[in-house]
């Protein structure tokens, strides 16, 4: 069940609003958190349900292992409990995401014939995993009251709907206090008219740009998989089309969650902030999937040594970081050499950081327009290169891509279709011009209100109005799953 699907949007979203309604009004808030987890397992069993055991199994199996870390947090059994803890879930989500991977490797290097073993990837591992993993690191670290680990916060907190699948990845400090918070009714509804607004702004972004977008570069990087050279345009619309679809498929994904969020008193961690307006590629890491960055800065790159070690170590700590970041992912060399990629990009950043603060430069580096806006071009050119071996099927495919787009070469032609051409440059408007929808809902809570219940709610009807415009103007679009749900 996808946000976008008429299931979602017409049957499952209301009738939980109306129950969440319901056991807001006549319940306890044990009612409520209850009601949002059931609601939270029947979203997530509808995709597999047999997988849905497995989400069960590894709740039960990390809060018993937290619980009993915060008996005695720092402690040497503490640590042992949670080395246990983090090798035993990434070793279920090596077997189902990297076992195939392995073996196929296996295969090819020392032909020992082992067989594929075909698992399935189960939906939201990566995300449900990592989350559990930082809970289980706080409750070490002594940064969780036992007080308040309770079972019912705790499913509540990794299960959440409009975040299981494709994150925010939350941490338990963001997400805790405000199951126990009571909203003011006041409040409340600004919230759920901010919710939808940024609903109506995620679902036009999915259905209206990224989707229309797909089809163009699906074709061009199924023919550079196929190992067709492409002449020059052509493998340029492709790489710029999945630029684009990447972009606003997944603000599209966070804008409906955070939204989603709001409609049910929650506010999610932001997730995205235009990160093609970056000057240099720390930045981009910054506004792009900023809670997965925030997450490998905070229990894989400081726990290496971060910065703490000297220039080299540093260096090395950011390309590991990358490269397990891209590994995360997916099981595919093109994933990790996209982690690689920005590995290297992030160490000449610094390099060159270092360099220009040396000579006295930086400053000047920083101020001046024109160095800004060079700046701004090259972050681009590199993160639209490393795209190209993020979305291409095959290692071959990537590198047939990247030669075709500066070797000039003469290749074979794909005509893009003037919708999407149209589509691509009011993308490319958006992205680098407009303001963002973080942007938009700052403005939108600063705002102040005569009437403070009247105004939202009658906001929240236009941005109802527009949900509807915006799956009505998609329904000519083709549509596909959320490009992260394959993550």
């Amino acid at each position: 069940m996808l946000f976008t699907d008429p299931i979602f949007l017409f049957k499952f979203l209301p009738l939980v609003l109306l129950g969440f309604c319901v056991t807001s009004l006549a319940g306890t808030r044990a009612h409520r958190l209850a009601f949002l987890v059931a609601v939270s397992l029947v979203f997530y069993s509808w995709f597999k349900a047999e997988y849905l055991i497995l989400l069960v199994g590894s709740l039960i199996f990390n809060f018993v292992l937290a619980t009993k870390i915060l008996k005695a947090p720092q402690s040497k059994k503490s640590k042992l409990l949670l080395v246990f803890g983090i090798a035993a879930n990434l070793s279920l989500l090596g077997v189902y995401k990297y076992l195939g991977f392995f073996v196929l490797n296996l295969n090819e290097i020392f032909e020992v014939g082992l067989p594929d073993p075909a698992l399935l990837l189960p939906l939201a591992i990566s995300f449900f995993t990592f989350q559990q993993i930082s809970y289980l690191c706080d409750s070490h670290a002594g940064k969780i009251e036992r007080k308040d680990h309770t079972c019912l916060e705790y499913t509540i907190f990794v299960t959440f709907f409009p975040q299981l699948i494709a994150g925010p990845i939350v941490h338990h400090s963001e997400m805790m206090p405000q199951f126990k918070t009571a909203i003011p009714m006041p409040q409340r509804s600004k919230m759920f008219a901010e919710g939808l607004l940024l609903f109506s702004a995620g679902l036009f972004k999915k259905l209206v740009i990224a989707d229309a977008l797909a089809p163009h570069a699906d074709l061009v990087f199924a023919a550079a998989d196929d190992g067709q050279i492409l002449d020059f345009w052509t493998a340029w619309s492709g790489a710029l089309a999945y630029t684009f679809q990447i972009y606003f498929d997944f603000s599209g994904y966070s804008d409906m969650a955070i939204g989603l969020g709001l409609l049910f008193g929650i506010r999610l961690p932001w997730n995205f902030n235009s990160p093609y307006k970056s000057t240099n590629i720390s930045e981009f890491w910054r506004r792009w999937h900023m809670t997965l960055s925030r997450w490998l800065r905070d229990y894989l790159y400081i726990p290496l040594g971060g910065n703490r070690k000297g220039t080299a170590r540093q260096y090395a700590n950011n390309f590991t970081t990358m490269v397990l970041g891209g590994l995360w992912h997916g099981a595919h060399w093109n994933f990790v050499i996209w982690g690689a990629l920005h590995g290297v990009f992030l160490i000449i950043n610094q390099l060159f950081r270092f360099l220009a603060g040396r000579v006295g430069l930086l400053d000047f580096a920083e101020r001046a327009s024109g160095f800004r806006l060079f700046a701004w071009a090259v972050t681009l050119l590199a993160t639209i290169i490393a795209w190209v071996f993020f979305r291409a099927g095959t290692t071959h495919g990537a590198f047939n891509m990247v030669y075709s787009m500066f070797m000039m070469a003469e290749g074979i032609s794909i005509d893009v279709p003037s919708t999407t051409l149209a589509v691509l440059c009011g993308a490319a408007l958006v992205s680098f011009l407009l303001p963002n929808t973080k942007q938009i809902s700052a403005a939108f809570n600063t705002m102040k209100f005569k009437i403070s219940l009247l105004h939202p709610v009658v906001f929240g009807c236009f941005s109802g109005a527009a949900a509807g415009f915006a799956y009505l103007a998609a329904l000519r679009v083709t549509q596909s799953p959320f490009l992260y749900f394959n993550f």
